[in-house]
């Protein structure tokens, strides 16, 4: 397995899920300055992480592919599947 790819996935789910949990916590709490600032913290670290995996190993989403080049969002291996000793591009 390709532990930086493992790595770099686990990161974007981190973020994401921190991102998601802050968001759902600030439905109720609206006015909380620490989980608003938390919030933005984290939302940046999920982008940062995604823009770090997909420069590497591709895009994540159909949103993200790169229609100009082509439509690369099929050209390899999904994230979760198993990709074994498949190179970065």
């Amino acid at each position: 397995m390709n532990n930086n790819r493992d790595s770099l996935l686990k990161e974007v789910q981190m973020y994401g899920f921190a991102a998601h949990e802050c968001n759902l916590y600030l439905d109720c709490h609206p006015d909380n300055r620490k989980a608003l600032s938390k919030h933005a913290e984290m939302v940046k670290k999920y982008n940062e992480a995604v823009a770090k995996y997909e420069s590497i190993y591709g895009p994540l989403t159909a949103n993200a592919a790169n229609s100009q080049a082509g439509w690369d969002w099929v050209s390899g291996k999904w994230p979760w599947q198993n990709y074994g000793d498949m190179e970065a591009r």
